[in-house]
């Protein structure tokens, strides 16, 4: 059970959540179809719930629902991915400048554990669990700061943006670099070196940008955008565009 399924007090809560979850796991692909009464006898409930549930979703951009079709997982929009990319690195910067001010060694504990709970997940290849811990990590910094509202709303609007975050995992290397990034995290902080987290940052928010090329060519059925913005996104730099 997912760390946002456990904060779950009402049913729709639990729909909600169940679904979201299966999206952003790619359980649910991006372009598959969808059934109101289908998830509502595969879940155990109502169909109110599930409709509510979905028009959540859709509001997220997570459901797209074309006339006299149907309801379907939206695809990636590669435009949307680089929007949400660039609202977390400004936002996620501001607040590590606040989390250095305020931490407490309680703080940098929690901090070594998750990343050992990271580790443990890599050994055991459960890259859900380790995307949960990943994102667990960062919102310590943002709930220390006393900014989980930006937490919320980077996390309700980062749908797009995420599923790709889970698509890179399939690759080793890029688990491995989100790994050593976050152990140098940890000592940046500590040494306190604002600089070097603010490069670290960039870095570590936009580094999938080329494993994300490589995932455009492999499942092109999984993205949305016209053929020409597809070959503009594959030659784009997101770290250079930024500085």
């Amino acid at each position: 059970m997912s760390y946002e399924e456990k904060r779950a007090v009402t049913i729709g809560d639990s729909v909600y959540y169940s679904l979201r979850k299966n999206i952003m796991y790619l359980n649910l692909k991006p372009g598959e179809s969808i059934n109101t009464k289908e998830i509502a006898e595969q879940l155990g409930v109502s169909r109110s719930p599930v409709r509510d549930s979905l028009i959540k979703l859709q509001k997220e951009g997570l459901i797209t629902t074309i006339p006299k079709k149907g309801t379907i997982i939206s695809k990636i929009d590669l435009n949307r991915v680089e929007e949400e990319r660039f609202l977390r690195l400004c936002v996620e910067e501001k607040v590590l400048l606040f989390f250095l001010k305020c931490h407490s060694d309680s703080d940098l504990a929690e901090l070594k554990d998750n990343l050992e709970k990271q580790k443990e997940c890599i050994s055991k290849k459960d890259m859900e669990s380790f995307l949960e811990y990943d994102d667990q990590f960062h919102e310590v910094f943002f709930r220390v700061s006393n900014k989980m509202l930006c937490w919320e709303a980077l996390d309700n609007m980062s749908g797009h943006y995420r599923r790709v975050r889970f698509m890179a995992l399939s690759d080793a290397l890029v688990v491995n670099y989100v790994i050593d990034q976050h152990e140098r995290f940890l000592k940046l902080i500590l040494d306190e070196n604002v600089e070097d987290l603010k490069i670290l940052i960039e870095l570590h928010i936009t580094q999938q940008n080329k494993e994300e090329k490589a995932l455009i060519e492999e499942y092109p059925d999984y993205f949305h955008c016209a053929s020409d913005d597809i070959e503009n996104f594959l030659k784009k730099d997101f770290l250079k565009m930024i500085k």
